[in-house]
């Protein structure tokens, strides 16, 4: 019975949140990570901050997405509370509509004391979070 735990143990692979896979920063991390193809979509995403906290919100609480343009981009989540989560930057069209189909695993703000990232590329500058009372 021993060997059979080695064996589940062996081939169990690291959860998205375990603190591996949040780690330290390195210059050329991505600003934001998606699941693979062959991966079910996460129940919720998280919101990774300059400062080192992190936030993680569920997608079934998303009712609305509001990207006006591509250095703009508005989650508006509805629970408990009323939430807003305004992420600004460049180049994040593409970040609004993998947030639309539930497949971004995590976004993370770009610490102010890093290099930009090249012009072409995505980077989130600052990544805001508004409470509500639900009305």
């Amino acid at each position: 019975m021993a060997n059979a735990a080695r064996a589940f143990e062996q081939h169990r692979s690291p959860s998205p949140l375990s603190p591996r896979s949040i780690g330290p920063v390195k210059e050329d991390d991505p600003p934001y990570s998606r699941v693979q193809a062959n991966e079910m979509p996460p129940p919720m995403f998280q919101l990774r901050m300059s400062d080192g906290r992190w936030i993680a919100l569920a997608y079934h609480d998303i009712r609305q997405i509001d990207c006006r343009d591509a250095g703009h981009l508005q989650i508006s989540l509805l629970s408990a509370t009323q939430v807003t989560v305004t992420i600004e930057g460049r180049n994040l069209r593409d970040l609004a509509s993998l947030f639309a189909l539930s497949v971004v695993r995590w976004v993370r703000e770009r610490d102010p004391r890093s290099l930009p990232r090249p012009e072409q590329e995505a980077e989130i500058i600052r990544i805001s979070i508004e409470t509500n009372a639900a009305e």
